[in-house]
């Protein structure tokens, strides 16, 4: 069919030849796929799952049930699978410690693309309070105290959070929104390193389907 969907499908029957793979959702009609799908599939298998194996691709950031049986996947190159797994554990890396903030950051932008304006802002919004948390972090460690009776030269940085809405709410908000948290963050914890790469090929891949 020549889309992701379809060929991560082929991918992950080659990848469990004795397994089953039973997709549902968009990537069954015909006519139901547009740029912001994502890959619905359940997986029957007898063994431990290595999703990164199966995929073919290193994983950017995922959310998963309490079972650990179901997972809403982005992959590093742009896909995104929500993948229901019935069989034993599934093997998943060691989570990036800002796996939650760059999975919202997907799930804004694909909600900003489809016009999910309601949504779409409240989870940018949420970025955007989680980087002001940041920078209130960087105005104690500036003063030496939690304590602030007057304004500090980061209450500025409110404006910039607040310029985030302030155009057309766009999937590149939701970009925007991560660049400014990965970049405050920065300044307070010196091993954080931020990257954007799984979400800009969402973008990417929704920009190609589009052309």
């Amino acid at each position: 069919m020549g889309d992701w969907q379809h060929e991560t499908l082929a991918q992950l029957r080659t990848a469990l030849p004795t397994g089953a793979v039973e997709p549902y959702g968009s990537v069954t009609g015909a006519d139901a796929l547009d740029p912001w799908s994502d890959l619905d599939v359940r997986v029957v298998t007898h063994e431990p799952l290595d999703v990164e194996r199966v995929l073919g691709a290193q994983l950017w950031a995922w959310q998963e049930s309490e079972s650990g049986q179901q997972l809403r996947l982005v992959t590093r190159d742009g896909r995104r699978v929500d993948l229901t797994v019935d069989g034993p554990s599934v093997l998943l890396p060691e989570p990036p410690s800002d796996v939650d903030v760059r999975f919202d950051a997907v799930l804004a932008a694909t909600r900003l693309g489809r016009g999910n304006l309601l949504i779409g802002l409240h989870l940018v919004l949420g970025i955007g309070r989680e980087a002001l948390v940041q920078s209130m972090v960087r105005a104690d460690l500036a003063a030496g105290t939690v304590h602030h009776r007057m304004p500090t030269p980061y209450d500025a940085r409110a404006a910039e959070v607040a310029a985030l809405t302030a155009g057309v709410l766009d999937p590149t908000v939701a970009l925007r929104a991560y660049e400014l948290y990965g970049r405050w963050r920065a300044e307070v914890d010196p091993g954080y390193r931020p990257d954007p790469a799984g979400l800009v090929a969402v973008l990417r891949r929704a920009a190609d389907r589009v052309r």
